[in-house]
């Protein structure tokens, strides 16, 4: 998961755990309940972000006890969320802003928070003509036109979540729905600049667009009125639900050997500890790639640990071909 600085809410985990909680609390769950189930299967990098955030969350609506702002303590007192962070290749800056940021973050916590967050009821489901399977045509900046199918939507009347896959067609002539049902699907890493430089260039364009995001209040009431300045919808393919990180295996997913022999390539040239390099390895097993099997291994054999990201791609992957290892690191990991 990504980690962008030393605050307790700065990284992907902390705020996933955050949303999950509100999500559930405002749905009527009780607090405890919601935070025993978010530790019952805790992953060794990630447990003191699950931690911390839950810590908060608790003290945010009055239901922080003193047995878990006890275990709290003692983690940052001990230091064990600075050893792992060190351990996982943190600089000396970012362990000095981490330490304050635990301090105070300790302090806080430590004082029972006067008017503790209530309830808030859950948003309406609302229609939308963006709905999922909706097939958008749209003009690049060059005037060429592009298509997107609207996946993994949610519409309410607070708050919006969209997310569009992205084909491959670039023509000049308006798309028909017929030229979308034999296009190729676009991975969402592809306007990466780090994983640019290993595809095919003929198939990256400029999509300066929103591929997928959320919106909240007033924004959400303008999401139709903006969309319509921009695509037009020319029909519906089947809804394909939260179908976002398996797309690969509903669709024409774009893949080749060429593709498959630059990363591994990259995989040569790039530092094994580098995040780069696990998302490389996630993204050889998403494909079922076999060429990817002797840098697993090597990873099983020689390292402690295993990045969340392969650990999730190599556990949820059915290929045969990777059952050996796929049983290697649950048996190491688990």
């Amino acid at each position: 998961m990504g980690t962008w600085d030393a605050t307790i809410f700065g990284n992907d985990t902390s705020l996933d755990i955050k949303e999950e909680f509100f999500e559930r609390y405002n749905q009527g769950e009780d607090a405890n309940t919601i935070k025993n189930d978010l530790t019952s299967d805790l992953y060794d990098d990630d447990m003191y972000d699950v931690l911390f955030a839950l810590a908060h969350c608790l003290w945010e609506v009055g239901q922080l006890d003193d047995e878990f702002l006890l275990e709290i303590k003692e983690i940052i007192l001990n230091k064990e969320d600075l050893e792992l962070a060190q351990e996982l290749g943190a600089d000396s800056e970012f362990l000095e802003q981490r330490s304050e940021n635990l301090e105070k973050f300790l302090e806080k916590i430590s004082v029972k928070k006067e008017n503790p967050k209530k309830r808030i009821a859950p948003p309406v489901p609302v229609e939308s003509k963006y709905r999922n399977g909706a097939v958008m045509v749209f003009q690049y900046d060059d005037g060429m036109y592009g298509a997107l199918i609207a996946v993994d939507g949610a519409f309410f009347d607070k708050e919006t979540y969209y997310a569009y896959l992205q084909t491959d067609i670039k023509m000049t002539t308006k798309p028909t729905m017929k030229d979308v049902r034999s296009a190729r699907i676009l991975d969402p890493s592809f306007h990466s600049v780090e994983f640019n430089s290993f595809r095919d260039s003929k198939y990256y364009y400029s999509f300066v667009n929103c591929i997928s995001g959320y919106l909240k209040s007033s924004a959400t009431k303008k999401f139709e009125k903006y969309n319509d300045s921009v695509f037009e919808i020319i029909g519906y393919l089947s809804d394909w639900g939260s179908c976002c990180s398996a797309a690969s295996g509903g669709f024409d997913y774009y893949k080749s050997k060429s593709i498959e022999l630059l990363l591994i390539n990259r995989l040569n040239q790039t530092n094994i500890n580098s995040y780069i390099y696990n998302d490389i390895i996630a993204f050889l097993i998403s494909i079922n790639s076999v060429k990817v099997i002797p840098y697993i291994e090597n990873m099983l054999l020689t390292q402690n640990r295993v990045d969340n990201e392969i650990y999730l791609a190599l556990k949820n992957n059915s290929s045969k071909n990777l059952t050996k290892l796929r049983k290697m690191m649950l048996e190491k990991f688990e």
